[in-house]
């Protein structure tokens, strides 16, 4: 591993330790919050008025939005969450949520001519989203007021949260550079296709290596070695159905998962991509186009196989396809049979 990919990793997993201290943060936040605010006695005035207006307890609407950011880091699961218990804990008739001016969850039924409490949950910096309650016939007081700021603030943490905690879990999956699949989200892939073959048909495995990279590399520079890179990626996600796994390994080695695809298959699809390298350039630069040509290794899973082993074997077709002079595809010899 060179120095930029081991960067590359501790940063990766600097932002997941980061993504992960800050939501189990909020969660306790919540707690402590809800205990200290509004978990002194029964005598408080907030639970008191709350009770009258027939309101939720605001501990239970901070746990409703706790348990469901345990649960899950999707913002959009969030949203009706954090809406639905400010609404109960507030009293209000109906409410509204808003992502960038559009609506993405609502209660209630909204009563004519109501104006509504306007509540801002994200920095402007994101999508900015809104919450709208609209207060019940006798309206929002001024603890009412108090209280579901005081919610939209302390879910807007949660909120946050979970959308860094979304950003790194699609860093720790994806190649930064392609926007591919990387190696280990490649091979849990791999591994679940496998299991589930006993189900369906067993899949088929491509390996491609731009041949000569680091020709490219040493005449043009990196940037554009990296645009190439960048080129023969979006190359495969045209060549690939939508069900097909492609991914970038490392450097210049890619590969294709192609779910439920006997070799004959994947061959032809491994030889169309092949000829197109071979008669168009990837890239097209003022006074001179730039072109590469890969080779293919194809392989199909044999019966009760291990991962490594159907990759092994693909390897070894590719660098039949490298050994015998580059620019072609290779089946596996034992897969044919």
């Amino acid at each position: 591993m060179d120095l930029a990919t081991l960067a590359a990793v501790s940063r990766q997993d600097l932002f997941f330790v980061l993504a992960i201290t800050a939501t189990f943060a909020t969660i306790a936040l919540l707690v402590v919050t809800v205990r200290t605010d509004f978990g002194r006695s029964s005598g408080n005035r907030l639970e008191r008025r709350a009770s009258s207006r027939g309101a939720r307890d605001p501990r239970e609407a901070l746990a409703l939005v706790g348990d469901t950011l345990a649960a899950t880091h999707n913002p959009e699961a969030l949203l009706p969450v954090i809406l639905r218990a400010t609404a109960d804990a507030t009293g209000a008739a109906a409410g509204r949520m808003l992502e960038d001016g559009i609506e993405t969850a609502s209660v209630g039924a909204i009563p004519l001519g109501s104006e509504p409490l306007r509540l801002e949950l994200a920095s402007p910096s994101e999508s900015e989203t809104t919450m709208l309650l609209y207060p019940p016939s006798s309206g929002f007081d001024a603890d009412s007021e108090r209280l579901a700021s005081w919610l939209a603030s302390q879910a807007s943490i949660a909120l946050e949260n979970a959308r860094l905690h979304h950003v790194v879990q699609h860093q720790a999956v994806t190649d930064e550079l392609t926007g591919l699949v990387n190696r280990r989200r490649f091979m849990t892939a791999l591994q679940t296709e496998i299991a589930r073959t006993s189900r369906t048909g067993p899949p088929s495995l491509i390996l491609a290596d731009l041949d000569d990279f680091k020709r490219v590399n040493d005449e043009f520079g990196h940037p554009i070695g990296d645009e190439l890179l960048q080129a023969f990626a979006q190359a495969l996600l045209a060549y690939v159905r939508d069900i097909d796994i492609p991914a970038r390994l490392g450097g210049e080695e890619f590969a294709v998962l192609l779910p439920e695809t006997p070799l004959e298959g994947a061959a032809a699809v491994a030889e169309r991509l092949q000829r197109f390298l071979a008669a168009s350039p990837l890239l097209v630069r003022v006074g001179r186009d730039i072109g590469a040509t890969a080779s293919f290794g194809v392989a199909e899973l044999h019966e009760s196989e291990a991962a490594d082993e159907l990759l092994r074997r693909a390897d070894a077709a590719l660098y039949r396809a490298k050994a015998e002079g580059k620019n072609q595809v290779v089946a596996d010899a034992a897969s044919a049979a």
